[in-house]
């Protein structure tokens, strides 16, 4: 995962974890996708579209929301580790068509956006379905750091699959070496202490993983 750091450096420099924080409110996203459907539905397919005029909140919505509809899986899809199979593999056209797949009914996956865009330049695809992949990757991890500055549980960063804390970490705070990872049982943070890097000055970093955590324990 680390190579991410390596790809998407000259890309993420325009992103900052510094940027001003947005209100977050888990409430809410959950009555838009009850009760609103409608409305939920234009905003996705204007993430699916590349939509120049789509916000940050409006990112947010799409991703957090996946976590209230019946295709969220949490980490218990069996494609997502069938594509980390392939991953190890390095089996591009496998890679590509599996991320593909996740995509289809998880379209804020980051490590199928991550890996349909590496093996989509691999196999010489459009360079517009590329760019697709990219925009939505970069957009999510802007969100996910604009929501949040991950050092404490009031402010943490909120992803809705542990794996999503690797890019964060890699593809765009250039955090080097993890030094140990706990579960906050009360705020269900994830505390992971890192050596400090240019771009997250702190030694503790919080990832709220409740979405996914409350997903879990219901599908026991």
């Amino acid at each position: 995962m680390k190579k991410i750091a390596l790809i998407v450096v000259a890309i993420l420099l325009a992103l900052s974890p510094a940027m001003a924080q947005e209100k977050f409110d888990y409430k809410l996203i959950k009555e838009i996708v009850d009760n609103e459907r409608t409305y939920f539905n234009d905003i996705l397919k204007l993430y699916l579209a590349d939509d120049a005029l789509l916000r940050t909140d409006d990112v947010a919505l799409v991703y957090y929301g996946q976590t209230y509809l019946p295709t969220y899986k949490g980490g218990n899809d069996i494609n997502e580790k069938t594509l980390k199979k392939y991953v190890a593999e390095n089996n591009q056209l496998k890679i590509y068509e599996t991320a593909k797949k996740i995509l289809s009914y998880n379209p804020v996956s980051l490590n199928a956006l991550f890996y349909a865009w590496l093996s989509s330049q691999q196999l010489l695809k459009p360079e517009k379905e590329t760019k697709s992949y990219v925009n939505k990757y970069l957009k999510i991890l802007e969100m996910i750091t604009t929501m949040g500055d991950g050092k404490s549980s009031k402010s943490p960063f909120r992803v809705i699959n542990p794996d999503d804390q690797e890019h964060v970490m890699y593809g765009i705070l250039d955090i080097e070496n993890v030094i140990s990872r706990s579960l906050d049982t009360k705020t269900l943070c994830n505390i992971i202490r890192v050596t400090p890097s240019k771009k997250f000055t702190s030694g503790t970093m919080y990832f709220d993983v409740s979405r996914y955590l409350v997903h879990t324990s219901k599908n026991k």
